[in-house]
């Protein structure tokens, strides 16, 4: 038996509404995290910049990956 997927247009409206504020929400986080790495110069980053700026831009987390870069990637 093979399960119909859901689309969008057919979830509750208050689930396409958290859908879309957690994707906003990753966009704003990326975008962030994206602007801080480049601004900050190497000897403030844990791990290499050329490792955080493409798994920042092409790694779909919903906002774990840069949560994580703004919590433990940056040095203080």
């Amino acid at each position: 038996m093979s399960k119909a997927k859901k689309r969008f247009q057919d979830l509750p409206p208050a689930a396409r509404t958290l859908l879309l504020l957690l994707g906003v929400a990753d966009a704003v986080l990326r975008a962030y995290a994206l602007l801080d790495i480049a601004k900050r110069p190497q000897e403030q980053v844990e791990g290499p910049k050329e490792l955080w700026v493409p798994a920042l831009s092409f790694v779909n987390s919903a906002g774990v990956l840069p949560l994580a870069y703004l919590k433990w990637g940056r040095k203080h």
